[in-house]
Protein backbone atom coordinates (compact mmCIF):
# COMPACT_ATOMS: atom_id res chain seq x y z
CA UNK A 1 0.00 0.00 0.00
CA UNK A 2 1.69 3.28 -0.92
CA UNK A 3 1.58 6.48 1.15
CA UNK A 4 -0.79 9.05 -0.57
CA UNK A 5 1.01 11.76 -1.71
CA UNK A 6 1.15 15.16 -0.02
CA UNK A 7 1.85 17.43 -2.51
CA UNK A 8 1.12 17.64 -6.50
CA UNK A 9 2.04 20.43 -8.74
CA UNK A 10 1.51 20.65 -12.79
CA UNK A 11 4.50 21.94 -15.59
CA UNK A 12 4.70 21.24 -19.09
CA UNK A 13 7.38 19.94 -20.43
CA UNK A 14 7.88 18.42 -24.30
CA UNK A 15 4.36 19.44 -25.03
CA UNK A 16 2.68 17.38 -22.19
CA UNK A 17 0.39 18.38 -19.11
CA UNK A 18 2.35 16.82 -16.11
CA UNK A 19 1.26 16.57 -12.59
CA UNK A 20 3.90 15.74 -10.02
CA UNK A 21 3.33 14.11 -6.50
CA UNK A 22 5.23 13.22 -3.46
CA UNK A 23 6.38 14.81 -0.63
CA UNK A 24 7.15 18.16 -0.80
CA UNK A 25 10.89 17.89 -0.95
CA UNK A 26 10.80 15.30 -3.65
CA UNK A 27 8.52 17.72 -5.74
CA UNK A 28 11.04 20.36 -5.03
CA UNK A 29 13.86 17.88 -6.31
CA UNK A 30 11.86 17.53 -9.47
CA UNK A 31 11.27 20.94 -9.90
CA UNK A 32 14.89 21.59 -10.17
CA UNK A 33 15.66 19.30 -13.13
CA UNK A 34 12.98 21.86 -15.11
CA UNK A 35 15.07 25.11 -14.56
CA UNK A 36 12.36 27.20 -12.98
CA UNK A 37 9.26 26.53 -15.66
CA UNK A 38 5.82 27.93 -15.12
CA UNK A 39 3.07 25.91 -13.63
CA UNK A 40 -0.48 25.65 -13.32
CA UNK A 41 -2.73 23.47 -11.17
CA UNK A 42 -5.64 24.51 -13.72
CA UNK A 43 -4.62 21.69 -16.52
CA UNK A 44 -5.65 18.23 -16.37
CA UNK A 45 -2.23 16.18 -17.01
CA UNK A 46 -1.67 13.60 -19.38
CA UNK A 47 0.81 12.81 -17.25
CA UNK A 48 1.27 11.68 -13.70
CA UNK A 49 4.92 11.26 -12.04
CA UNK A 50 4.34 10.01 -8.21
CA UNK A 51 7.60 10.15 -6.15
CA UNK A 52 6.56 7.33 -3.38
CA UNK A 53 8.39 7.23 0.13
CA UNK A 54 10.11 3.38 1.31
CA UNK A 55 12.66 1.33 -0.23
CA UNK A 56 10.56 -1.26 -1.43
CA UNK A 57 11.13 -2.88 -4.57
CA UNK A 58 7.99 -3.68 -6.21
CA UNK A 59 6.48 -6.95 -6.28
CA UNK A 60 7.34 -8.88 -9.36
CA UNK A 61 5.96 -12.22 -8.29
CA UNK A 62 3.67 -13.45 -11.36
CA UNK A 63 4.94 -11.25 -13.63
CA UNK A 64 6.34 -11.86 -16.49
CA UNK A 65 9.96 -11.22 -17.16
CA UNK A 66 10.98 -9.16 -20.49
CA UNK A 67 14.89 -8.85 -20.20
CA UNK A 68 17.12 -7.84 -17.49
CA UNK A 69 15.74 -5.95 -14.85
CA UNK A 70 12.67 -5.51 -16.45
CA UNK A 71 9.03 -6.96 -16.27
CA UNK A 72 5.82 -7.00 -17.35
CA UNK A 73 2.24 -7.23 -14.97
CA UNK A 74 -0.95 -9.19 -16.31
CA UNK A 75 -2.59 -5.57 -16.56
CA UNK A 76 0.45 -4.56 -19.67
CA UNK A 77 2.06 -1.91 -17.45
CA UNK A 78 6.54 -2.41 -17.53
CA UNK A 79 8.01 -2.58 -13.78
CA UNK A 80 12.17 -1.46 -14.32
CA UNK A 81 14.44 -2.03 -11.54
CA UNK A 82 16.98 0.83 -11.30
CA UNK A 83 15.55 2.73 -14.26
CA UNK A 84 18.35 3.68 -16.46
CA UNK A 85 20.72 2.53 -14.01
CA UNK A 86 19.25 5.04 -11.43
CA UNK A 87 18.58 3.40 -8.14
CA UNK A 88 14.94 4.10 -8.71
CA UNK A 89 12.47 1.50 -8.84
CA UNK A 90 9.78 2.58 -11.83
CA UNK A 91 5.98 1.21 -12.30
CA UNK A 92 4.89 2.15 -15.72
CA UNK A 93 0.87 2.39 -16.58
CA UNK A 94 -0.41 3.32 -19.20
CA UNK A 95 -4.78 4.12 -19.62
CA UNK A 96 -6.85 6.06 -21.67
CA UNK A 97 -6.09 9.62 -19.17
CA UNK A 98 -2.46 9.02 -20.64
CA UNK A 99 0.70 7.66 -18.74
CA UNK A 100 1.24 7.19 -14.96
CA UNK A 101 4.81 6.04 -13.41
CA UNK A 102 5.50 5.41 -10.19
CA UNK A 103 9.55 5.99 -8.84
CA UNK A 104 10.92 4.29 -5.48
CA UNK A 105 14.36 5.16 -4.41
CA UNK A 106 15.83 1.62 -4.33
CA UNK A 107 19.73 1.49 -4.42
CA UNK A 108 22.20 -0.74 -4.47
CA UNK A 109 24.97 -0.12 -2.38
CA UNK A 110 26.98 1.06 -5.17
CA UNK A 111 24.16 2.56 -6.43
CA UNK A 112 23.35 4.80 -3.24
CA UNK A 113 27.83 5.54 -2.87
CA UNK A 114 27.64 6.84 -6.33
CA UNK A 115 24.57 9.18 -5.29
CA UNK A 116 26.75 9.97 -2.52
CA UNK A 117 29.83 10.47 -4.01
CA UNK A 118 29.03 11.86 -7.97
CA UNK A 119 26.24 14.13 -7.09
CA UNK A 120 26.35 15.94 -10.04
CA UNK A 121 25.70 12.70 -12.13
CA UNK A 122 23.18 12.06 -9.59
CA UNK A 123 21.00 14.82 -9.90
CA UNK A 124 21.27 14.87 -13.96
CA UNK A 125 20.15 10.84 -13.56
CA UNK A 126 17.54 11.87 -11.64
CA UNK A 127 15.76 14.69 -14.01
CA UNK A 128 16.22 12.24 -16.95
CA UNK A 129 14.90 9.44 -15.35
CA UNK A 130 11.60 10.74 -13.32
CA UNK A 131 10.71 13.52 -15.71
CA UNK A 132 11.95 13.39 -18.76
CA UNK A 133 12.41 9.97 -20.00
CA UNK A 134 8.51 9.83 -19.49
CA UNK A 135 7.52 13.20 -21.08
CA UNK A 136 9.73 12.41 -24.43
CA UNK A 137 8.16 8.76 -24.33
CA UNK A 138 4.69 9.79 -23.85
CA UNK A 139 5.33 12.63 -26.55
CA UNK A 140 6.57 9.56 -28.87
CA UNK A 141 3.15 7.67 -28.77
CA UNK A 142 1.85 11.43 -30.52
CA UNK A 143 3.83 10.98 -33.12
CA UNK A 144 6.81 13.33 -31.87
CA UNK A 145 10.70 12.76 -31.78
CA UNK A 146 13.38 13.66 -29.50
CA UNK A 147 15.49 16.15 -31.03
CA UNK A 148 18.84 17.98 -29.15
CA UNK A 149 18.58 21.52 -30.68
CA UNK A 150 17.68 24.86 -29.45
CA UNK A 151 14.10 26.88 -30.68
CA UNK A 152 15.05 30.50 -29.76
CA UNK A 153 12.65 33.27 -31.44
CA UNK A 154 14.57 36.15 -33.02
CA UNK A 155 12.08 39.24 -33.85
CA UNK A 156 9.15 36.61 -34.53
CA UNK A 157 11.19 34.46 -36.41
CA UNK A 158 11.50 31.03 -34.66
CA UNK A 159 14.93 29.57 -35.17
CA UNK A 160 15.90 26.07 -34.84
CA UNK A 161 19.22 25.50 -33.79
CA UNK A 162 21.12 22.69 -34.53
CA UNK A 163 24.93 20.64 -33.86
CA UNK A 164 26.23 18.40 -31.05
CA UNK A 165 26.96 19.38 -27.68
CA UNK A 166 29.28 21.75 -27.21
CA UNK A 167 29.30 23.43 -30.23
CA UNK A 168 27.91 26.75 -28.65
CA UNK A 169 24.17 26.71 -29.30
CA UNK A 170 23.27 27.59 -25.17
CA UNK A 171 25.70 30.52 -25.15
CA UNK A 172 24.01 31.60 -28.53
CA UNK A 173 20.75 31.26 -26.66
CA UNK A 174 21.77 32.95 -23.55
CA UNK A 175 22.47 35.35 -25.35
CA UNK A 176 19.62 36.07 -27.34
CA UNK A 177 17.54 35.74 -23.86
CA UNK A 178 19.88 38.25 -22.18
CA UNK A 179 18.54 40.62 -25.00
CA UNK A 180 15.02 40.19 -23.90
CA UNK A 181 13.97 37.34 -26.47
CA UNK A 182 12.36 34.31 -26.08
CA UNK A 183 12.78 30.53 -26.38
CA UNK A 184 11.16 26.84 -25.60
CA UNK A 185 14.40 25.23 -24.96
CA UNK A 186 17.62 25.24 -24.87
CA UNK A 187 18.96 21.36 -25.17
CA UNK A 188 16.25 18.86 -26.23
CA UNK A 189 12.55 19.30 -27.95
CA UNK A 190 9.78 16.85 -28.89
CA UNK A 191 8.98 17.79 -32.56
CA UNK A 192 6.66 16.42 -35.32
CA UNK A 193 8.17 18.43 -37.74
CA UNK A 194 6.01 21.36 -37.57
CA UNK A 195 6.27 22.47 -33.62
CA UNK A 196 8.73 22.15 -31.01
CA UNK A 197 7.40 21.41 -27.70
CA UNK A 198 10.51 22.46 -25.69
CA UNK A 199 11.96 20.23 -22.95
CA UNK A 200 11.67 22.13 -19.38
CA UNK A 201 15.19 21.99 -18.45
CA UNK A 202 17.94 24.31 -16.76
CA UNK A 203 19.82 26.04 -19.39
CA UNK A 204 23.58 25.29 -19.15
CA UNK A 205 26.77 27.57 -19.95
CA UNK A 206 30.23 27.39 -18.99
CA UNK A 207 30.99 28.76 -15.86
CA UNK A 208 33.65 31.83 -17.21
CA UNK A 209 30.50 32.86 -19.47
CA UNK A 210 28.27 33.70 -16.71
CA UNK A 211 27.99 35.90 -13.48
CA UNK A 212 25.87 33.95 -11.37
CA UNK A 213 26.09 30.99 -8.84
CA UNK A 214 24.09 28.11 -9.82
CA UNK A 215 24.43 24.15 -9.47
CA UNK A 216 27.58 22.60 -10.92
CA UNK A 217 27.20 20.20 -13.92
CA UNK A 218 29.17 18.54 -16.51
CA UNK A 219 31.59 19.76 -18.49
CA UNK A 220 32.61 22.84 -16.58
CA UNK A 221 28.98 24.71 -16.93
CA UNK A 222 26.58 25.85 -14.47
CA UNK A 223 22.86 25.23 -14.46
CA UNK A 224 20.65 28.84 -14.99
CA UNK A 225 17.06 29.03 -14.24
CA UNK A 226 14.54 30.59 -16.93
CA UNK A 227 12.87 33.73 -16.23
CA UNK A 228 9.99 32.74 -18.73
CA UNK A 229 9.82 29.96 -21.27
CA UNK A 230 7.53 29.21 -24.20
CA UNK A 231 5.87 26.24 -24.18
CA UNK A 232 6.42 25.72 -27.96
CA UNK A 233 7.61 27.27 -30.95
CA UNK A 234 6.79 27.03 -34.58
CA UNK A 235 10.26 26.55 -36.50
CA UNK A 236 11.00 28.66 -39.96
CA UNK A 237 14.33 28.53 -39.80
CA UNK A 238 17.29 26.09 -39.49
CA UNK A 239 21.42 26.92 -38.42
CA UNK A 240 23.35 23.99 -37.93
CA UNK A 241 26.49 25.36 -35.44
CA UNK A 242 29.82 24.26 -35.85
CA UNK A 243 33.09 25.23 -34.07
CA UNK A 244 35.45 26.97 -36.93
CA UNK A 245 38.87 27.74 -36.93
CA UNK A 246 38.52 31.00 -38.54
CA UNK A 247 38.71 34.54 -36.42
CA UNK A 248 35.52 35.14 -37.54
CA UNK A 249 31.91 33.70 -37.79
CA UNK A 250 30.95 31.92 -41.29
CA UNK A 251 27.11 31.58 -42.50
CA UNK A 252 26.30 29.33 -45.83
CA UNK A 253 23.63 27.65 -46.73
CA UNK A 254 23.50 23.91 -47.09
CA UNK A 255 21.35 21.34 -48.52
CA UNK A 256 18.31 20.00 -47.00
CA UNK A 257 19.94 16.61 -46.72
CA UNK A 258 23.27 17.81 -45.03
CA UNK A 259 20.34 19.80 -41.97
CA UNK A 260 18.34 16.65 -41.98
CA UNK A 261 21.36 14.65 -41.25
CA UNK A 262 22.97 17.39 -38.94
CA UNK A 263 19.58 16.90 -36.93
CA UNK A 264 19.74 12.81 -36.93
CA UNK A 265 23.18 12.99 -35.94
CA UNK A 266 23.17 15.48 -33.18
CA UNK A 267 20.76 13.57 -31.72
CA UNK A 268 21.76 10.31 -31.32
CA UNK A 269 25.56 11.59 -30.06
CA UNK A 270 23.40 13.59 -27.10
CA UNK A 271 25.00 12.26 -23.35
CA UNK A 272 21.04 13.49 -22.12
CA UNK A 273 19.44 10.75 -24.25
CA UNK A 274 21.97 8.05 -24.32
CA UNK A 275 19.66 6.26 -21.79
CA UNK A 276 16.31 7.03 -23.07
CA UNK A 277 16.55 4.51 -26.07
CA UNK A 278 16.59 1.37 -24.18
CA UNK A 279 14.04 3.22 -21.64
CA UNK A 280 11.65 3.28 -24.83
CA UNK A 281 12.45 0.02 -26.16
CA UNK A 282 11.87 -1.86 -23.18
CA UNK A 283 8.33 0.06 -21.79
CA UNK A 284 7.17 -0.71 -25.74
CA UNK A 285 7.72 -4.37 -24.97
CA UNK A 286 6.30 -4.34 -21.69
CA UNK A 287 3.43 -2.65 -22.32
CA UNK A 288 2.41 -3.73 -26.17
CA UNK A 289 1.88 0.06 -26.50
CA UNK A 290 3.08 2.54 -29.25
CA UNK A 291 6.26 2.43 -31.15
CA UNK A 292 9.73 1.17 -29.54
CA UNK A 293 12.00 3.99 -31.46
CA UNK A 294 11.06 7.61 -32.25
CA UNK A 295 10.45 9.24 -35.84
CA UNK A 296 13.38 11.13 -35.77
CA UNK A 297 14.24 10.29 -39.38
CA UNK A 298 11.24 11.41 -40.54
CA UNK A 299 11.02 14.49 -38.38
CA UNK A 300 14.59 15.69 -39.14
CA UNK A 301 13.98 15.21 -42.82
CA UNK A 302 9.88 17.13 -42.94
CA UNK A 303 11.78 20.15 -40.98
CA UNK A 304 15.01 20.71 -43.65
CA UNK A 305 12.37 20.22 -46.20
CA UNK A 306 9.85 22.72 -45.29
CA UNK A 307 12.39 25.81 -44.35
CA UNK A 308 15.53 26.60 -45.49
CA UNK A 309 18.86 25.75 -43.73
CA UNK A 310 21.97 27.50 -43.10
CA UNK A 311 25.28 26.49 -41.25
CA UNK A 312 26.90 28.83 -38.60
CA UNK A 313 30.54 28.21 -38.36
CA UNK A 314 31.15 29.79 -35.48
CA UNK A 315 35.06 31.80 -35.30
CA UNK A 316 37.60 31.35 -32.22
CA UNK A 317 36.33 34.59 -30.40
CA UNK A 318 32.97 35.37 -29.32
CA UNK A 319 31.52 37.86 -32.04
CA UNK A 320 28.06 39.08 -33.13
CA UNK A 321 25.16 37.50 -31.72
CA UNK A 322 22.68 35.43 -33.93
CA UNK A 323 20.48 38.39 -34.51
CA UNK A 324 23.09 40.35 -36.25
CA UNK A 325 24.78 37.45 -38.05
CA UNK A 326 21.02 36.04 -39.07
CA UNK A 327 19.08 39.12 -39.64
CA UNK A 328 19.33 39.34 -44.00
CA UNK A 329 18.50 35.71 -43.51
CA UNK A 330 15.41 36.72 -41.05
CA UNK A 331 14.43 39.79 -43.16
CA UNK A 332 14.08 37.14 -45.99
CA UNK A 333 12.07 34.13 -44.12
CA UNK A 334 9.39 36.99 -42.88
CA UNK A 335 8.89 38.13 -46.54
CA UNK A 336 8.78 34.76 -48.37
CA UNK A 337 6.98 32.66 -45.31
CA UNK A 338 7.69 28.87 -44.76
CA UNK A 339 6.70 26.18 -47.03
Amino acid sequence: MSVPPVARTVLHTAGQRVAVEGSAPAIAMLLAATGGTERDGDDLPNLVLSLEPGKRPFDTSGCEPITRGVWATDRREAVLDSAGGSGFSQLWSIDEDGLRVLSRWTPSAKEAAAARLLPTRHHALTGQVLLHYPALWLAMQQGFAPLHVSVVEIDGIAVLLAGPGGVGKSSLVARELADGRRATCDNLAACDGTVAYGLAEPIRLPAAATDFTGRKTFHGRREHGWQTRMRSLRPELIVVVRRGLQPDPHLRPITEAQAARALVTGTYSAGELRRFWSTAAVVAMATGCGPAHPPIQEVAATLAHRMPCLELRLGREPGAGLAELLRPCLDSVRTNGVS
